[in-house]
């Protein structure tokens, strides 16, 4: 699909319109991130790809509980005991 957009001026930069159609296909959405490069002289754009978010029990799931035995790591330096 091929659209045809306006460029304005946006402070010291340029902006660039998304029409809404080609918005919704992609699933964007305001200040969502774009990826923004230039490929043999031509613009090319794509979304960031979202990272999920994890709760702190999903990153711990499986995780051993107690976490095993104490290591030894040798008598205390200098300020460091406890």
């Amino acid at each position: 699909m091929e659209n045809q957009t306006q460029i304005d001026k946006w402070g010291n930069s340029l902006a660039l319109r998304i029409p809404k159609h080609i918005s919704d296909r992609l699933g964007l959405k305001v200040n969502d991130t774009m990826i923004c490069r230039v490929e043999n002289s031509k613009l090319v754009l794509y979304p960031r790809s979202h990272s999920p978010e994890y709760s702190l029990d999903e990153l711990l799931a499986g995780e051993i509980e107690d976490g095993g035995e104490e290591i030894y790591w040798g008598k205390p330096e200098g300020e460091e005991v406890w």
